[in-house]
């Protein structure tokens, strides 16, 4: 739980489009968000808490490639702050694209990273001789990794709500703005450091 709330802490995908999510429609609809965007740690680290080692090597485009997916990924996501997105209230009768909880659950799984970083954590643990292959450890690796994310997915819909209450349109642009250009730092990160040219 504790890996998983620290992992989550950059400002990533699932993390951004829960704050914007909810500071559209609201804290009902950011909540069921949150909820679909920590199923997929339920399941990455599931997945990996069986498979560790070997997922790593199938995977085939090793840390490298997954580097470099996610770093374009924060590139794409970070330019779309910075240019394009203008947060604000939905308009009545304006309706959703689909349901809060799935697209939590897609952009989660979209996030390579994660299978990844649940990869490492267990490979850690074992290490430590902390874990062995019973189910319920399993079961227990993979609740821990949901309510570590969760956690902290319904603290930024808390903070959407407030954002919302207390923030003016331009207010909510700037801070848009600037959650961008983080997302855009860390990609040209992630992208130069997967090219080597940083350490």
């Amino acid at each position: 739980m504790v890996a998983s709330f620290i992992g989550s802490l950059q400002a990533g995908v699932v993390n951004t489009a829960v704050l914007a999510h909810t500071i559209k429609w609201g804290r009902y609809a950011g909540r069921r968000m949150a909820v679909g965007g920590s199923i997929p740690e339920f399941i990455y680290a599931g997945v990996a808490f069986w498979g560790a080692g070997w997922l790593v090597e199938q995977l085939g485009i090793g840390a490298t490639g997954i580097t470099i997916i996610v770093s374009s990924i924060l590139l794409v996501l970070g330019i779309y702050f910075v240019f394009v997105y203008r947060p604000r209230p939905a308009l009545p009768g304006e309706d959703k694209l689909t349901g809060d909880l799935w697209r939590g659950v897609l952009l989660g799984m979209a996030n390579p990273q994660l299978l990844l970083f649940w990869c490492g954590v267990k490979l850690m643990l074992v290490s430590f001789d902390m874990l062995s292959d019973d189910p319920l450890h399993l079961l227990a690796f993979a609740a821990g990794a949901f309510t570590g994310a969760i956690i902290l997915l319904m603290i930024l819909v808390r903070l959407g709500v407030k954002a919302q209450e207390k923030l003016s349109p331009t207010g909510l642009r700037t801070l848009f703005r600037s959650i961008g250009a983080v997302l855009l730092l860390a990609g040209c990160y992630g992208m130069m450091s997967a090219f080597g040219l940083v350490p």
